[in-house]
């Protein structure tokens, strides 16, 4: 009987591809963040054989978009090398609030902001007369 391989895989590998996994809302907003940038990742965890499991937690506690979350995670973390199965749990206790963001995280949302606040509003189109008018 022989043992499974062991995972070359690491909790670093997990980490970037979460780096690259966006939360839905936020880029439903035009301000599209990570999930590590926006401090949704509590924990990585990975087994010799490549378990990996990773708890979150959300910016709200009903967040619609959770089942579009999990699903990211499970697709981006499922297509690392020497990853054979993807958890993906709930951190319930531990509410979310801007301080868990990443420097890079405040980064991004300040330059968001900024920009919104410098944006004029779009210029109203032309009077332009009735077609039925004399």
């Amino acid at each position: 009987m022989s043992t499974p391989a062991q995972t070359t895989a690491t909790t670093a590998h997990i980490h970037a591809a979460l780096q690259d996994t966006y939360d839905p809302c936020s880029q439903s907003w035009q301000r599209p963040m990570s999930l590590i940038d926006l401090g949704l990742i509590r924990q990585v965890t990975l087994t010799p054989d490549g378990h990996a499991t990773v708890r979150i937690s959300l910016t709200a506690p009903f967040c619609m978009a959770l089942p579009t979350i999990m699903q990211a995670i499970e697709h981006k973390v499922g297509h690392i090398e020497g990853i054979h199965h993807v958890t993906v749990t709930l951190d319930t206790t531990t509410p979310w609030h801007p301080g868990l963001m990443t420097p890079q995280g405040h980064h991004l949302l300040t330059t968001a902001r900024t920009q919104t606040q410098h944006t004029p509003p779009p210029t109203p189109p032309a009077h332009t007369p009735p077609l039925n008018s004399p």
